[in-house]
């Protein structure tokens, strides 16, 4: 709810049960909390939504303190609470709540930050707040989170705090499933990745992969999606960061291609276009765009009716580029190319059919095309090693003298170790199965030689 596009959250509106009875009436020890301070707060609780908003936009100096004051009494809470849990997460929504309601009011805890010396260090307790043993609460976290990644990323002079950012960075590259939801890791990490330094510590922490595997688990989740298509578009404004999107082992391109296909809102299509229009500049990401069939999709978007004419500019600017870049490739040089990428993916050229026409190709330069399969088997990419053992398995079956190649290339040998030794089950699978074929191809070849000698 708090990473909604609607400033105004049902937060703000919030009551505390019971107010300051509620908390007068548990067994919390108020050794380290004053009474006062729960007062206080509760007083701002009880101005009403309008009288708050009147409160926090003031220019008094006098108010401001005063709002300050309140915004203490609230973190004093959260730091000092700690066998209720529901009356700190109660103040750590309404903080987010009214910072929703006005992003310009991050102001006041920047302020509060800054002389933490007299007041309170709420960066400090927002940390020990995420770490606490005692709160296993998922929503009160990634509001904590969210809180705290406003709070770094909104500081004028960054000395010092670079090396906070990077604590909470580490911090939140462990944290999904863990301390915090994916949904609360991604909407920190939208604010953490506009500050050039941190973005560069989150790629050199190999924070692309998490965001990858976030991608894959989170598909159907149209916020969490939303959130972390906005990191991959902050982090695409960089060229440098291109070459991560190049890289096919790494399936961002597919993956966002398969969102894009799955969330047709406005909302995410919009964010795709943005990332891809940076992407743009990339001819290899182009290239892989069409690899994906991204042309085809472009197409059925055009013919659909946006209430945001930006998406359709976006759309047909996207479309220009792929016609203009479009290069017809049949099917064996796809499979070519595949091939001198290092890089196998299921599709039309790994099929029966495929196999079937093109097999006799393989001849060219002394069977090179099986011996760059063969290299493949040695591949860190489980699927690359399954496919280049389904497409040595098929080359067996089909060419008349596809085992001796196979034995000769030493291919055999590597497939039957495959299929006893790796931890893969797709890889083993597809390793059996080859062998099955390259001995059936020897059976078959046994068998047509015993006939050959009887009729002669």
């Amino acid at each position: 709810f708090f990473f909604n596009d609607t400033a105004t959250t049902e937060i703000y509106t919030r009551r505390i049960v019971g107010s300051v009875r509620c908390v007068q009436e548990t067994d919390i020890s108020l050794k380290t909390l004053k009474e006062r301070t729960i007062s206080h707060a509760a007083d701002f609780v009880k101005l009403g939504v309008e009288k708050q908003r009147e409160l926090l936009a003031t220019k008094d100096k006098e108010k401001k303190k005063l709002v300050e004051n309140y915004l203490c009494s609230m973190f004093d809470i959260i730091k000092s609470i700690v066998s209720e849990a529901k009356i700190p997460k109660y103040f750590i929504l309404l903080i987010d709540g009214i910072i929703e309601d006005d992003k310009e009011r991050i102001a006041y805890l920047v302020n509060i930050q800054k002389h933490s010396k007299s007041k309170e260090d709420i960066i400090d307790i927002l940390k020990h707040y995420l770490v606490s043993p005692q709160n296993d609460d998922f929503v009160a976290k990634d509001v904590a989170a969210h809180i705290l990644a406003q709070i770094l990323t909104a500081q004028k002079e960054m000395k010092g705090i670079e090396e906070e950012m990077k604590s909470f960075l580490s911090f939140l590259l462990n944290a999904p499933g863990k301390q915090i939801s994916s949904l609360g890791f991604s909407g920190a990490m939208m604010y953490l990745l506009k500050v050039h330094e941190i973005m560069q510590f989150f790629i050199k922490s190999d924070g692309l992969h998490l965001i990858r595997t976030l991608l894959r688990k989170e598909r159907d989740d149209k916020q969490t999606c939303y959130n972390l298509l906005t990191c991959l578009w902050i982090i695409s404004f960089k060229p440098y960061t291109h070459r991560n999107f190049e890289d096919r082992e790494n399936e961002f391109l597919e993956s966002i291609i398969k969102i894009l296909q799955l969330h047709g809102n406005e909302k995410i299509v919009r964010i795709i276009l943005y990332i891809f229009k940076n992407l743009c500049s990339s001819e290899k990401c182009i290239e892989y765009m069409l690899d994906c069939d991204l042309d085809r999709e472009v197409n059925k978007l055009l013919n659909r009716h946006w209430v945001d004419p930006e998406i359709q500019k976006y759309l047909s600017e996207l479309e220009k580029v792929l016609n203009e870049n479009y290069k017809v490739l049949n099917s064996y040089e796809k499979f070519k190319k595949q091939l001198s990428d290092g890089l196998l993916k299921w599709g039309p050229v790994h099929n029966d059919i495929f196999w079937s026409e093109h097999f006799i190709f393989c001849e060219e330069n002394d069977f090179d095309p099986i011996q760059q399969l063969c290299r493949l088997l040695y591949s860190e990419n489980e699927t690359t090693k399954a496919v280049a053992c389904y497409d040595l398995g098929q080359f067996a079956r089909y060419h008349p003298f596809g085992r001796l190649v196979l034995e000769k290339k030493g291919a055999k040998e590597k497939i039957i170790t495959l299929m006893e030794t790796s931890k893969n089950p797709e890889v083993r699978e597809q390793a059996l199965v080859a062998v099955q074929k390259i001995l059936i191809s020897d059976w078959q070849r046994i068998g047509k030689g015993s006939q050959s000698s009887l009729i002669h």
